[in-house]
């Protein structure tokens, strides 16, 4: 990953192919001491693990995908979990036929490049546990 541009608190970066985006940008909120934030990205990927999370179980239902997909748009925020950043992200993916999947990114390994606009926040964000939900909520 490289960073391109920064303007005040709002990141510009760049990843590359075999790049995986949830640990890329952990790893530079980490790196960076960001808390808390908010992120777009659109790009492409070859290697995807969605997931919807079903209220009934609890829990989350996952689906791998290991095909070329466009990264339509990726948004999602950067909390404090266990004290270390984590990055809630949810997708939108575009096949070749046009036709599109979506749900939670677990995992979403770059083909040819992904960019990310990374906006940090100035303050900490935390998520805790729900016992009601099954959930780390964004506190």
């Amino acid at each position: 990953m490289e960073t391109i541009k920064k303007e005040n608190n709002t990141y510009f970066l760049r990843l590359d192919p075999g790049d995986e985006f949830i640990s890329s940008v952990r790893d530079f909120c980490i790196e960076n001491k960001i808390n808390s934030g908010w992120l777009e990205a659109i790009g492409s990927t070859k290697d995807l693990e969605l997931a919807y999370f079903n209220l009934d179980k609890k829990d989350y239902d996952t689906t791998d995908f290991a095909e070329f997909l466009e990264i339509l748009t990726i948004s999602g925020n950067i909390a404090l979990k266990d004290e270390k950043p984590f990055v809630h992200a949810h997708g939108l993916f575009g096949r070749a036929d046009m036709s599109t999947i979506g749900g939670h990114v677990n995992r979403c390994v770059i083909s040819a490049t992904c960019e990310v606009m990374l906006h940090a926040g100035e303050d900490k964000m935390r998520r805790e546990f729900d016992d009601e939900t099954n959930l780390h909520l964004l506190k």
